[in-house]
């Protein structure tokens, strides 16, 4: 339990007041710290040790930003891949930081050093380490223009938004595949699902070209009844 306590020499001061500004500025609400007045004329502020901690950002699903929690992601995954072994560790986070800054996590990253983009295993060995094939692996997930492919989980989120609307059952399948029953999504509900999908992307990506390309891709694979 941490406390603080208010005083001031100008009686026209309502120091409650003061207190109740100054917790619901640390996004405290009211309720979870306590206020009162004591004798000598000051307001005590107690607040939960639990409320002072911050909480810990998830390295492991969510985008990274700051210089400290790639950091923290490229130390995790250095200890995590063992074909990082013997990799210069400011190369890795050279790299890994334009990934994060496209709108990866540290799973993505995890993943395209285990696959390659069509979701086959990178082959192992002791010939496959080092940092030849850490950037051979990390050029696989780019475009021949240089930008960074969408990452497993944008994709997914991607997919995602789409499936809430309900996909056109022969959606991605062969020609001579038969489709299996489910719902279908009109044309217009098809369209509305694949520009949400298409603004989820540019949320939470900085890339630029195969964004597009990428976001182009979506729309022309949703076959409409009479197409």
């Amino acid at each position: 339990m941490a406390e603080f306590r208010i005083s001031s020499e100008d009686e026209q001061v309502d120091l409650r007041r003061l207190a109740t500004a100054l917790a619901e500025s640390q996004g405290w609400a009211r309720e979870d710290v306590g206020i009162w007045d004591n004798r000598r004329g000051e307001v005590i502020v107690t607040v939960d040790d639990a409320l002072l901690r911050r909480p810990e950002p998830d390295l492991r699903t969510r985008p990274l930003h700051t210089p400290r929690d790639v950091h923290r992601a490229c130390e995790l995954i250095h200890t995590q891949d063992p074909t990082l072994r013997g990799v210069d560790f400011a190369s890795l986070r050279t790299e890994a930081a334009r990934l994060f800054s496209a709108g990866w996590t540290t799973e993505d990253v995890l993943h395209a050093l285990g696959h390659r983009p069509d979701g086959e295993p990178w082959p192992s060995g002791p010939e496959h380490r080092g940092t030849d094939w850490l950037m051979t692996r990390l050029r696989a997930w780019r475009t021949p223009d240089g930008d960074i492919r969408p990452s497993l989980s944008q994709e997914g989120a991607q997919l995602r938004v789409i499936g809430r609307a309900g996909l056109p059952v022969d959606l991605g399948l062969p020609e001579d595949a038969e489709s299996a029953l489910g719902p279908v999504a009109s044309p217009a509900v098809a369209r509305s699902a694949a520009d949400d999908a298409r603004r989820l992307i540019r949320q939470n990506a900085r890339t630029t070209s195969d964004t597009l390309a990428h976001r182009d891709r979506t729309s022309s694979t949703i076959r409409r009844p009479g197409q």
